[in-house]
């Protein structure tokens, strides 16, 4: 397939639903909480209006809700990008998915066919619960998502980044799972850039986000069932399988076991089976601040992110 380079300024996808398999904290939608007199998704929408390389911006969730915050709280947001609200859909594949078709001016269906630039198109997207994301975070992730050569990158930040968020020192922080590869442990960042169109098997991102939360079994066992009714190959259900020992050996604190078990899922055979299911070619795009990768989980998290807040930043700044 011909392949156009990355074109910056490239349009935002901010994520706000509150549908589906989303999960409200304490009975709000993540993206409203508020964190220092704002909501998180404004936070998260300061932090895109201070990079270049970020053209319009589409805030999926609650239209009303998201108009009236953005109204509500203008004098706290310095930006000059085009800030467009859309209503949510039903899941979110369907809000990544109609989110990415409004970016696509006077479109009809089968225009991709016809023109290239609209069949290369590439968005990037993020979620708005991410309050601490940062600007040099985001530029980072750009500068490595290699859209030349693929056409999902999913953001990687190692164990050594996020240990600083820990509790420590009588400190309160924020403890993470990660994924155990041959390379070392890593946590998804929760920024994506991609190119819908080139994706065959979308489905398989939805069942994704509905089992996201692989500490629970019942994810495990229906995320495997999800992936063997798509007709998953074998080696790529056995990297899934390696990586589930892996973490479990992690939690039961089998460092050494853990250590040997991560040996079979290099970081290349783990992109090459996410470019199988996906039917794309799929990889990975490394940052270093942590920002974007630390979840909102709990009100222990929530409470955390309060008192932390500021010196997180500063830290991020320093870097």
């Amino acid at each position: 397939m011909e392949v156009e380079k990355l074109v910056c300024p490239v349009d935002t996808l901010l994520m706000c639903g509150d549908k589906g398999a989303s999960r409200p904290l304490g009975g709000q939608s993540k993206p409203y909480l508020y964190l220092h007199g704002i909501p998180l998704f404004i936070h998260v929408l300061k932090a895109l209006g201070r990079i270049g390389r970020i053209n319009r911006i589409f805030i999926i969730g609650d239209k009303q809700r998201l108009d009236h915050l953005l109204y509500t709280h203008a004098r706290a947001i310095t930006i000059s990008k085009p800030v467009i609200t859309l209503n949510q859909w039903e899941s979110l594949l369907s809000n990544v998915w109609n989110g990415f078709v409004a970016t696509l001016d006077r479109y009809e269906p089968g225009d991709e066919e016809k023109n290239h630039d609209i069949k290369n198109k590439v968005v990037f997207i993020l979620p708005g619960d991410a309050p601490l994301v940062s600007p040099g975070e985001i530029n980072e992730f750009f500068d490595q998502a290699d859209m030349t050569k693929l056409d999902h990158v999913t953001g990687l930040t190692g164990r050594d980044v996020m240990e600083r968020y820990h509790p420590a020192k009588g400190k309160p922080g924020i403890k993470m799972a990660y994924f155990h590869f041959r390379e070392g442990d890593y946590r998804i960042n929760n920024l994506h850039m991609a190119r819908p169109f080139a994706c065959r098997n979308r489905q398989v991102i939805q069942q994704a986000y509905n089992s996201r939360y692989q500490k629970d079994i019942k994810n495990i066992i229906q995320l495997t069932k999800d992936m063997w009714e798509s007709h998953v190959k074998l080696q790529s259900l056995g990297l899934y399988f390696m990586m589930q020992i892996s973490m479990f050996l992690s939690f039961i604190r089998l460092a050494r076991l853990c250590e040997i078990s991560s040996r079979y899922t290099p970081i290349g055979s783990v992109s090459a089976a996410g470019s199988r299911i996906l039917g794309l070619r799929f990889g990975f795009a490394f940052t270093s601040k942590g920002g974007a990768a630390l979840d909102i989980d709990n009100e222990g998290d929530y409470e955390t992110v309060k008192s932390r807040y500021f010196e997180w930043k500063q830290m991020q700044v320093v870097d």
